[in-house]
């Protein structure tokens, strides 16, 4: 990707980890939006197509389950982190638009594959819908000259022998 598309949106506090997780994925061209709490995220999620939503389980002012139906309206992927000691457990809540929430969790060091896995399957779909759509041509110009067809002579009949 030559541009940064901002696909993640980042909501409450993020691990080091997940920080580094970003900024990795950030270089790759998937940039993030942070902010701190549920309606500041249901706002973006209200202006702008974002793929993956990482939310802290607990913030300000609600809990980062309470955007699962706004990300499922935009077909996205919600993921809660649960804190542990150093890290977080990351509850995927929302899989593009479907709720899949208690059916796996992903640790902290797989989260990069997961997000990458996720980010180019969506790349992918967008990119074949973009392809899908028909395009408007103008209709090629009719010629003015035409061909003669070819003399008799040049036609030869072949025969299996």
């Amino acid at each position: 990707m030559s541009a940064t598309a901002f696909r993640i949106l980042t909501i409450g506090n993020s691990s080091p980890s997940t920080n580094l997780t970003l900024g990795r994925l950030s270089e790759c061209g998937w940039g993030s939006y942070a902010v701190d709490g549920v309606r500041d995220g249901e706002n973006l999620l209200k202006t702008f197509q974002i793929d993956v939503v990482l939310a802290s389980e607990s913030l300000p002012d609600g809990r980062g389950y309470d955007l699962a139906d706004c990300v499922a309206r935009q077909l996205g992927t919600l993921m809660v982190g649960v804190a542990l000691s150093e890290n977080a457990l990351w509850l995927p809540v929302i899989d593009r638009g479907h709720r899949v929430l208690g059916t796996r969790a992903i640790g902290a060091r797989m989260l990069e594959a997961e997000l990458i896995k996720e980010l180019t399957a969506r790349a992918l779909t967008r990119q074949s819908a973009q392809l899908a759509q028909p395009t408007t041509t103008a209709p090629l110009p009719r010629s003015s000259t035409r061909r003669s067809p070819p003399a008799r002579s040049s036609i030869r009949k072949t025969t299996a022998g």
